[in-house]
């Protein structure tokens, strides 16, 4: 959420304009952070997330969040300065810290386990064989060979 704050109060610092820290900086701020927000209710998941393997469910059935309960979770998180993300007992469910009990959601690492949002495609980064010798590379341009004798 400090990519846009960053750039915009060196701006406004560099040409003297006091009013973009002070009103457009906040304003960049709240967007991203509602747009982040917006976007782990629809999907459970965010920039983080995802490259952790992570995701955002309700606990009772495993569906996706939903705006509302990520805004309410994440404005909990925040009003509390990050008290509410500490672990009481974490729970067999996902639930760690105060803010997902009270919200009814839970973070499940989808790397060890089934995806309960739909299956996630990843391609395979090299063809698994049964035989781990080297293979053998043929080129994709037909090359001429010379019968011998």
């Amino acid at each position: 959420m400090v990519s846009p704050a960053l750039p915009l109060s060196v701006a406004g610092a560099a040409f003297g304009v006091a009013a973009l820290v002070y009103v457009v900086v906040p304003v960049a701020f709240v967007a991203v952070w509602g747009f982040m927000q917006t976007w782990q209710g629809l999907t459970g998941t965010t920039f983080g997330k995802a490259l952790l393997g992570l995701r955002l469910v309700r606990v009772p059935d495993h569906r996706r969040p939903g705006v509302a309960a990520a805004l309410t979770r994440s404005a909990l998180f925040a009003i509390t300065l990050g008290l509410a993300g500490l672990p009481g007992k974490p729970d067999q469910n996902g639930q760690s810290g105060w803010h997902d009990r009270l919200t009814g959601l839970g973070v499940l690492d989808v790397t060890v386990g089934a995806n309960p949002l739909g299956a996630r495609p990843q391609p395979p980064l090299r063809r698994v064989t049964a035989d781990r010798s080297l293979n053998r590379v043929h080129s994709p341009v037909p090359v001429p060979t010379k019968k011998r004798g």
